[in-house]
């Protein structure tokens, strides 16, 4: 047993994160990944006709992403995102060809956005009057009170509250789709009031918005890779773990493919459904002394993790030689399209252009489970219908090349009841911790909620006490509105 090493097992946002923190403290760190690069479903694919890296899908952050923009700092990775100077949410009518936006103002939260959603178009004073309810009940619920909610559906919430169902559908319905990635019908109302509460309605800045300035791979990639190494990481790619060998109930190594790492603690920072495999090939080896109290544990959270359902991402890619959309135009929901739910263009958020004199537009389809099967001729058939609708104008502008990136595990699915599934970091005892965004973070299944799993693994492992809301002391704060080293949006 090599007495003080950490193997981290996962080299997503979670395992990154653990692996950063447990490093910085001090402590020798493995980090494997069974892919050829980091990130995890935070990455890129290579377009099979183009010589271009695309995003899997459409992802932005928000300056609420605490621990994540935590993360970049550390990896002095300022330059990879681009935030907004103040909340600016734009909406879009195809129908009417109308836009609008929702911006921030001078009232103190949670009123900071009351003029932009009075003049807000796509609601009436009714739908609008009706939303005071909700936020004064959303603004006075402790934590407690929540997540006590975690067994109804929000939009009974929301019903219960005076909502009206333009109200829901093209207001609550739309965060709860873009956050939540997952259909506001379904969604659990502590993990919605959670995504307002701290979200929307949270600090005036809170909602400022965040673009990858490259494709995903590289926005993030190369930074985080070297400052795992500047720490002393020791990173194996293309390596698959198959099993963790106790002896005495103690962790002794982790077994690959191809070689035995000796270590002492091990954290496990992979999706739900990997984690428990890998927790099952370990108990079923027949040499592994994993004591009855372990096993039973293990047992149960893999009962658990059998319950977790997902939610798909789809991202639709399109590009134009010459703008489709304005120059100027950075990103839009949609409202009433099922499918074409935010338009992206994907140049204004780029430092350089994928081709000189390419526009890239990029669709994000949340909760896409519908349309897994939906041919890529009738997708790009319903976004030229909107781009027809919105900017008829630049209809000779047309597509010569697209992507379409269907990933029907993407996040988890925050019905009523998951929270209650979702594990603690500590669950299976010493020197042993589960990460992943699926874990018990208070968080959806985001980039925030995986590099808080991961912290909140390396403090298990650790044993030091911290408050995943409090910022992990050892690394640079969340950056403010003004903040120079943040390219601005």
């Amino acid at each position: 047993m090599d007495v003080g090493r950490v193997v981290v097992i996962g080299g997503g946002l979670a395992g990154i994160s653990a692996a950063l923190a447990c490093s910085d403290a001090g402590r020798q760190v493995t980090l494997i990944e069974s892919r050829n690069h980091l990130g995890g479903r935070v990455s890129s694919v290579t377009h099979p006709r183009q010589d271009w890296k695309i995003d899997n899908c459409q992802h932005a952050c928000f300056r609420v992403y605490d621990r994540f923009l935590q993360l970049i700092a550390r990896a002095k990775a300022q330059q990879s995102i681009k935030l907004q100077a103040n909340t600016n949410l734009p909406f879009a009518l195809p129908q009417k060809k109308a836009f609008s936006a929702l911006t921030t103002g001078r009232l103190s939260p949670p009123n900071h956005m009351m003029g932009s959603m009075l003049a807000f178009p796509f609601l009436s004073l009714r739908d609008k009057l009706s939303m005071r309810k909700a936020i004064k009940s959303l603004s006075s619920m402790n934590d407690q009170q929540m997540w006590e909610l975690d067994d109804i559906l929000f939009v009974d919430w929301l019903k219960k509250n005076g909502q009206t169902d333009r109200a829901i559908e093209r207001f609550w319905g739309f965060f709860v789709l873009a956050a939540l990635n997952i259909s506001i019908q379904e969604a659990s109302a502590a993990q919605a009031c959670m995504l307002f509460k701290k979200g929307l309605f949270g600090e005036a800045d809170a909602f400022d918005v965040g673009a990858f300035t490259s494709d995903l791979s590289e926005s993030i990639e190369p930074a985080l890779s070297s400052a795992l190494e500047k720490s002393g990481v020791i990173i194996l790619r293309n390596s698959t773990v198959k099993g963790i060998e106790l002896e005495n109930n103690c962790i002794t190594s982790v077994k690959t493919q191809d070689d035995n790492i000796q270590c002492s603690d091990v954290i496990i920072a992979t999706p739900h459904h990997i984690t428990s495999r890998i927790l099952q090939q370990s108990i079923a080896a027949p040499n592994e002394q994993y004591s009855q109290q372990r096993k039973s544990i293990i047992e149960n959270l893999c009962t658990d993790i059998a319950s977790m359902k997902y939610r798909s991402l789809i991202g639709i890619h399109s590009f134009y030689r010459g703008n489709r959309v304005p120059q100027d135009f950075t990103f839009a929901a949609i409202i009433d399209e099922p499918l074409i739910q935010m338009i992206f263009n994907r140049n204004s958020e780029l430092s350089r252009p994928l081709e000189e004199g390419v526009q890239w537009i990029s669709v994000a389809v949340s909760a896409a489970d519908p349309f897994l099967k939906m041919s890529d001729e009738e997708m790009l058939k319903q976004l030229d219908g909107v781009l027809q609708q919105l900017w008829p104008e630049n209809e000779d502008i047309e597509r010569f090349e697209h992507l379409i990136v269907r990933t029907p595990k993407a996040t988890i699915a925050t019905t009523p009841g998951s929270a209650k599934l979702r594990p603690t970091a500590s669950i299976l005892g010493s020197n042993i911790a589960i990460a992943g965004c699926w874990t018990r973070t208070k968080w959806p299944s985001t980039m925030e909620g995986a590099v808080r799993s991961g912290l909140n693994a390396a403090a298990h492992i650790l044993d030091i006490q911290w408050d995943s809301d409090k910022p992990w002391q050892q690394w640079p704060l969340r950056p403010k509105r003004g903040d120079e080293e943040w390219p601005i949006w």
